[in-house]
């Protein structure tokens, strides 16, 4: 993708996270972890106003190894708001 300029549109120019974060806040990591790659799935108001949802990762992630920690998350989730509703 790009402009008629011949620059990259903005979607595709990697800027610092705490640009497109915009002072959002995350939980810090533990000590002794190093951050190496990141997929970022926001929540963003489009221009329109209206909710959307986009994501943003860092480097080229593995595919395989974005969707096994995907899945993860995903059965991890499910769980929990199937404990949730057990226990109601």
């Amino acid at each position: 993708m790009g402009n008629d300029s011949g620059l990259p549109s903005a979607g595709e120019q990697r800027v610092p996270v705490d640009k497109v974060l915009n002072g959002l806040e995350v939980h810090a990591l533990e000590p002794g972890e190093t951050a190496i790659e990141a997929f970022i799935l926001l929540k963003v108001l489009d221009q329109d106003g209206d909710v959307a949802w986009s994501y943003r990762t860092t480097n080229r992630l593995s595919r395989e190894e974005l969707l096994g920690a995907l899945t993860v998350q995903v059965d991890v989730l499910r769980k929990s708001l199937r404990d949730e509703w057990d226990d109601s």
